[in-house]
């Protein structure tokens, strides 16, 4: 599996389950708050957390990583971590602290993506806005 493999069929997709879980929403709608409310709700954000970490380790092996610089490893490391907060924050079933941990999450995977994918409109990863920016 190669690394772009890696993060555009599973690592993206995979925090957008965690980001969209809990969100602030204000539009002309009116305001309004999505969190999980089921077992099942809470269940698929503490796995989406779960396996961001799984794939953060799955970046720092050289043969997902090879050639890219030591600072990958540094990122990847970012990742497993935030992601264990994740986890826990998921299993507290904390809404408020899942949406803060999603933006550190978002800040992790933007760091790295200014390094490894500059783009001309800035460092978001491609394809998601944070639920962090709703508001």
């Amino acid at each position: 599996l190669d690394i772009k493999a890696l993060m555009a069929n599973h690592v993206q997709p995979t925090a957008e389950i965690y980001w969209n879980s809990v969100q602030y929403i204000s539009d002309a709608a009116g305001s309004r708050k999505i969190e999980p409310r089921t077992d099942a709700d809470w269940a698929r954000t503490q796995e989406a957390a779960a396996k961001l970490r799984q794939f953060a380790e799955q970046m720092k092996d050289p043969a997902v990583a090879g050639g890219l610089g030591t600072d990958w490893q540094d990122f990847a490391q970012g990742l497993a971590d935030v992601s264990t907060q994740a986890e826990q924050a998921a299993k507290e079933r904390n809404p408020d602290k899942v949406f803060q941990v999603g933006g550190a999450v978002y800040n992790v995977c933007s760091a790295c993506h200014e390094v490894y994918m500059p783009s001309p409109e800035g460092a978001a990863p491609t394809g998601a806005e944070p639920a962090a920016t709703t508001s």
